[in-house]
């Protein structure tokens, strides 16, 4: 099976290959595919099995949520081209095969000959079939996903199907009429929000849409107007009815900051776009939405192995310099361990001096002994990072060639001056670009002093070739 990266790989080669054969007017949908593609690169390593949150322990073991493929077909239900090239993307990311499902011939289906005939896609990674959208039912099976891209009479059917109630088959909708208005248990008829939600509904209904899940007790206040209504007792029955049909726009409205949570985890993969109490406050769809999400319960060395991405805990190895070594040699698990630094009072003036940050508890000893936690002059936090980042550099021209900054940088204890401080450095991701020689790195680093106590934490991100010397 195709890793993330290479699914990645071939919507972008489709991008910038299928203008060419049917010619312009396909730029909005193309670029919104391949902002597609470059996100799953940017944010997400490669491999079957993709994280989809910071693991946590549990234990001796780490837990975490992950997405993986779905074992099923995308049946793409529609005749816009332009929304069929837009549904390709996400379900070729999610590394779903596809169907086109169309009784007759038009603009989809021109889209889809172009690309299958031009193997832009592999085999069997997306098709014609005759088929109209109502009548796919009895050929549904879990993993699958129906994506309707217009309007249609068979949505009431197919949001009833066992396998789609029950959450087996995603159903999406992408048109017009895929809007979801959602109320919170805290309104009241007398509510601000409420009346609000009312009088926007009053007065333009064309991007609201007429779905609307309320309290059981709001159904009288809203007698009268020309509404889908469906009541809920429990916040639970939202989330399980409307994940079924997947709404693109998503209007919410409410003061509950649990209950706003709750809608939110279990629906905001599906949007294009949120509301929440008339303000928009999200944008792009997530392109992996179509992946099933689960989590997994492993030690650090089985998570490492399933996602790529190098944990705390998990094995290591020390056999030479990692800058060094290029992406193709480079390995999640490999470590350096400085030599160590002392700090001096030196070190800090002149930092001081470098930088114009002559902050008391840096430069005045009797000042910085009445600070509420230190007991003497301490360095300064950048000066620690700058040291330790000089200290796990290689000086050699070699396979790294940039340093990109660094992320979470966290410190947990004061340096005074004597204190000898030393690097644990550790490849934690690879991510190489999916053309040219490079790629990124993310490095965990822990500054420690010379009991092994954490100073600092960081990390490292650096730009790396693919092979060195460069080819």
């Amino acid at each position: 099976m195709m890793g993330l990266h290479q699914r990645a790989q071939l919507i972008r080669g489709l991008t910038k290959k299928l203008p060419h054969l049917t010619g312009s007017g396909y730029e909005a949908p193309l670029a919104r595919l391949s902002g597609m593609a470059a996100s799953c690169f940017c944010d997400y390593p490669d491999g079957k099995f993709v994280p989809c949150s910071a693991a946590f322990a549990e234990g001796d073991s780490l837990t975490q949520w992950i997405m993986m493929p779905r074992k099923g077909i995308a049946f793409l239900c529609g005749t816009s081209d332009e929304a069929v090239i837009e549904a390709i993307g996400p379900a070729i990311l999610s590394g779903l095969p596809c169907l086109l499902c169309c009784s007759g011939h038009g603009p989809a289906t021109d889209v889809v000959c172009a690309i299958t005939d031009q193997a832009l896609l592999p085999d069997g990674a997306l098709q014609h079939i005759p088929l109209d959208p109502a009548d796919i039912a009895p050929h549904l099976t879990a993993g699958d996903v129906v994506c309707l891209l217009d309007p249609r009479p068979c949505s009431a059917a197919l949001s009833s199907h066992p396998l789609v109630f029950t959450g087996k088959v995603s159903l999406e909708h992408v048109s017009g009429e895929s809007h979801l208005a959602v109320l919170g248990p805290d309104l009241t008829p007398g509510s601000p929000e409420f009346q609000d939600f009312v009088t926007r509904m009053t007065a333009d209904r064309s991007g609201l849409g007429p779905d609307v899940h309320l309290p059981r007790a709001l159904l009288p206040a809203v007698d009268g107007l020309d509404l889908r209504l469906t009541p809920y007792d429990q916040p639970e029955e939202v989330t399980a009815a409307a994940s079924h049909a997947g709404p693109v726009y998503l209007h919410l409205t409410s003061r509950d900051g649990v209950f706003l949570s709750t809608i939110l985890n279990a629906l905001a993969p599906y949007c294009a776009q949120i509301t929440l109490n008339g303000k928009t406050c999200s944008g792009e769809r997530d392109p992996l939405r179509f992946m099933a999400r689960t989590t997994i319960s492993a030690s650090a060395d089985q998570m490492t192995r399933l996602t790529g991405i190098w944990h705390r805990g998990a094995s290591v190895r020390q056999n030479g310099h990692p800058f060094r070594k290029s992406l193709e040699q480079l390995a999640p698990g490999d470590r350096l361990i400085t030599p160590e630094h002392k700090i001096t009072c030196e070190d800090v003036e002149r930092f001081a001096d470098l930088t114009g940050d002559h902050f008391y508890a840096h430069m005045n000893a009797e000042h910085a002994k009445t600070h509420p936690f230190f007991e003497d002059r301490v360095a300064h936090g950048q000066l620690i990072v700058s040291i330790a980042n000089g200290l796990l550099v290689d000086p050699d021209p070699g396979p790294v060639l940039a340093n990109l900054g660094c992320n979470a940088l966290r410190f947990h204890m004061p340096v005074y001056f004597g204190t000898s401080i030393h690097v644990e450095m550790t490849c934690r991701q690879i991510t190489p670009r999916p053309s040219g020689n490079l790629g990124e790195v993310r490095w965990d680093c822990r500054v420690l002093d010379g009991d092994d106590k954490l100073i600092a934490e960081y990390e490292l991100l650096t730009l790396v070739s693919k092979q060195w010397p460069s080819e």
